[in-house]
This record gives C-alpha cells, structure tokens and sequence, in this order.
C-alpha cells in the first residue's frame, strides 16, 4: 500500500511539473524587462492590421467544436472590425468605445457585454495593453524553444473579469510579436481559441470599414 502511495504521489509530482512547464521556459529578471521592450516596442509600431481568424469553441454541454470563420481589420489606437464570414455573416465594429452589431436583420448599438468584454480583450492584445503587468492581470512570459515562440499567461485579478475568464493565454510571434493565437478559458470550463492568419501590418484600410 505505501509502495501504491508512493508510486501515484510520484505520477502527480510528474504531471505538475509538465504543467509548470508546458507554456516554455519562463521568462524572469534582465531577460523578461528586455523582452516586454521589444513587445512594447512592436505593437507602438503597430498603426494598422488586418488578418484572417478561425475561432473554436469547446464546451462540455456540445459534443462538437464551434467552429466560425473571418476577418479582422484594426486601426490605433481602438478601432476595430471583427468580421464573420462563416457559418453566418456578421461584424462587430468597435469604435470610440461604442459597439456596432451588424447582422442580416439590421445593426444593434451597443448590444450585450460579452461583446463589448470581447472586443476590448481582442484591442488590448492587439495595441498591447495586456501583455504588461497591469491591476487588471498577473502577466507571465514564457519562451518555447521548439516553435521560437512567446506565450504570455494572464490570469484576472479583476473582480469583473474573473466572472468570466480563469485564464487567458496569448501565443506570440518570436519575431514580430503580434497576436498568433488568444485561448480564452471561461470559469465554465469552456474554451475559445481564436487562431490568426494572413496577418498584414501598417496597411491602407479605409475609415468606412469602421462605420
């Protein structure tokens, strides 16, 4: 029995440390002030983007993932059209702290705030304000050797944030350190991942796009 004991607490002590480890090696000290710069540095570069998105939802209560497709185009410093083309055209214009719904049935101001939570995550990644230390988050940088990527963990301390998110993490590009993919864990237990492509910076993109 105390051999049995032994044996899973050493199992446990395995997977903990594979979910310590899991994101990368963590980023710390002269190393970590150097590459928030470089974040900072990029996405102060940053005027436009415009790039493609697959989002997937998994869910405990659907066998199968959510799966929609489309477009996003984002102006500096909080302008931003996200656009789906599949299953089911619709967009959503964020601009000057307003929301736009767009749908086939007509356009909605200002509709519910899980749109508007959204639409600030997916600004705030994309102009940077969430990948530094803020009241809103605890930020952990981590670097994985294998894809050359960064991960930045973020997890809410944010009363209003914490009714919806545990988690979010945010994949990198080592070299332009734009947004590859934003996985967004509910407190529900529910994922969404929303995965780039395609991605074009400091473009021309009409201001009509945003109205």
């Amino acid at each position: 029995m105390k051999k049995t004991i032994i044996f899973f607490t050493i199992i446990l002590a395995v997977f903990a440390t594979y979910a310590q480890s899991s994101y990368g090696t963590e980023v710390t000290g002269d190393q970590k002030t150097a590459l928030v710069s470089a974040i900072e540095k990029a996405h102060s570069q940053l005027s436009t983007l415009s790039a493609n998105f697959t989002q997937e939802k998994t869910s405990s209560l659907m066998t199968d993932k959510v799966v929609q497709k489309g477009k996003l185009r984002y102006k500096s410093p909080k302008q931003l059209r996200w656009e789906y083309t599949s299953p089911k055209a619709m967009a959503v214009i964020f601009t000057d702290g307003k929301v736009l719904l767009k749908t086939d049935k007509g356009n909605v101001n200002n509709p519910n705030k899980m749109l508007n939570e959204m639409g600030s995550l997916i600004i705030n990644t994309i102009n940077g304000s969430f990948l530094k230390e803020n009241k809103d988050f605890k930020v952990t940088y981590y670097k994985n050797a294998k894809n050359s990527k960064v991960i930045v963990k973020l997890v809410p301390l944010n009363k209003r944030i914490k009714a919806y998110y545990s988690k979010m993490v945010i994949e990198l590009d080592g070299n332009t350190h734009l947004a590859d993919k934003v996985a967004m864990h509910e407190v529900n237990g529910d994922i969404t991942t929303i995965t780039f492509s395609d991605k074009k910076s400091n473009g021309t993109i009409p201001e009509d796009v945003f109205k």
